[in-house]
């Protein structure tokens, strides 16, 4: 089960796509404490204002949730805003007035926001597993410790990374999920013969097509626009 945290300014939330479309995973957004304590994966996803949304996750008992995980060593992965709650001090001058703020501290770093965004399309490996990805953010988070991992960070069962789209690299994805899943005892594996994410995609995207041309007059709706 993959417990993601469903943020009030929750953004990229597609990507838990990837992870959703693996058979055998759950993937469920969630507010609850005890959702956060039992599930075999924690996803932060990102966030539209990181502090504001790190305020949140305080106040409803999911930090605190977070931390017990940790100590238990049970996983926990943060993409973009949620890797940079993760860290041990956030200072946000642009989406914030709070000043400089505790983070999770679950991950040794210091992230500082400017008003310069960062834009890219970086790559990187893991384990021998090609990444490709995208970046678009603010903060920019200053590692003082831990293992790489994707321009971002490993520390024990936590993970970091500023990247999206990185798990929509399949055997980087597989490989990672298998090595998620050994640490709990799962007997998740990644299915033989299944199509990568990019082709699942294109699938639904074709379902969808056809469903819209049989069941949608689309000359009438084009002429309503239009007119």
């Amino acid at each position: 089960r993959v417990a993601a945290i469903r943020f009030p300014r929750i953004s990229n939330a597609t990507d838990l796509d990837a992870l959703a479309a693996e058979p055998g995973l759950d993937v469920f957004a969630t507010a609850s404490p005890s959702d956060v304590e039992s599930a075999d994966l924690v996803v932060l996803p990102g966030s539209r204002s990181t502090l504001a949304d790190l305020d949140w996750l305080r106040r409803h008992g999911l930090a605190d949730a977070l931390a017990a995980r940790a100590a238990a060593g049970r996983p926990v992965l943060g993409i973009c805003g949620g890797y940079q709650m993760l860290t041990e001090t956030i200072d946000d001058p642009v989406e914030s007035s709070l000043g400089v703020e505790p983070g999770l501290g679950l991950l040794p770093g210091r992230v500082r926001f400017s008003e310069e965004k960062v834009l890219g399309r970086p790559r990187g490996s893991w384990h021998g597993h090609q990444v490709t990805a995208y970046e678009i953010h603010h903060g920019v988070v200053e590692v003082t410790g831990g293992e790489p991992f994707l321009d971002g960070v490993r520390h024990g069962s936590t993970w970091g990374t500023i990247w999206h789209g990185a798990f929509e690299n399949d055997d980087f994805r597989r490989a990672w999920l298998t090595t998620v899943a050994e640490a709990v005892g799962s007997t998740w594996r990644p299915v033989p013969g299944q199509p990568g994410f990019a082709e699942r995609r294109a699938q639904m995207l074709d379902t969808l097509a056809d469903a819209l041309v049989e069941h949608v007059d689309l000359d009438a709706l084009l002429a309503r626009a239009l007119g």
